[in-house]
């Protein structure tokens, strides 16, 4: 099992030549990553085309705007622009929000490409609360479906891990506590049927993320 898990190095980068240069360092480090454009400044549709990884590196286009708890700064209407370069471009999957009314109109072709995504970061929703949300979710057909929420008790896992217990073989589910209380999960739950979990390649880039070589060295010990 613990062969089988997803490890998703996040690239992050101020400007188009940094995040070029850290891609090409997580490209070596990693199989899977996740492109978190939002951070770049100053991004265009133009630039999509360009973040793609050589070889063969795996990828999530993400650019999740400020109303999102993102980076992105620009209107609507050009993440739209950004989000359908990124649907063009080759990349294996795109991230866009639940709550962006973006993935309600995209074709089926692009649906096999859509990351579905919420984010709570205030706290954990009740168990019933978030496999009502999923299933809503689950109506546009995306090829993956994420939940990650706040963590700020132990009873907050338990919520996770009882959502993750109702994904059906054949679903592709991402579930991740946030916070330095749901570190846990991003262990723990790719053993019990989360589709991949995040990692930095370096400092923390987020409260409870672990780097691609803790999580390896863990994964190597179990």
């Amino acid at each position: 099992m613990k062969n089988k898990i997803k490890i998703c190095a996040v690239v992050q980068g101020a400007t188009l030549p940094a995040f070029q240069k850290n891609l090409q360092a997580a490209a070596k480090a990693s199989q899977l990553v996740e492109l978190r454009t939002d951070f770049i400044k100053g991004l265009k549709p133009g630039d999509v085309k360009k973040l793609k990884p050589a070889g063969k590196t795996s990828s999530i286009f993400t650019c999740r705007s400020i109303r999102e708890e993102g980076k992105f700064s620009g209107s609507r209407a050009e993440q739209d622009a950004i989000l359908d370069a990124a649907f063009g471009s080759g990349f294996n999957y795109v991230d866009v929000a639940a709550d962006n009314p973006y993935h309600a109109g995209i074709d089926k072709k692009q649906q096999k490409k859509l990351l579905l995504s919420y984010h709570d970061f205030k706290g954990t929703p009740s168990s019933i609360e978030l496999m009502g949300r999923i299933e809503r979710m689950q109506e546009f057909s995306p090829a993956i479906i994420k939940i990650a929420t706040m963590v700020k008790k132990t009873k907050d896992i338990f919520t996770l891990t009882e959502v993750l217990k109702q994904k059906k073989d054949d679903q592709k589910l991402i579930i991740i506590g946030m916070g330095e209380a749901g570190k846990i999960t991003r262990i723990l739950f790719p053993l019990l049927g989360s589709y991949l979990t995040y990692a930095s390649l370096g400092s923390e880039t987020a409260p409870g993320m672990l780097t691609a070589s803790q999580l390896r060295t863990v994964y190597s010990n179990i």
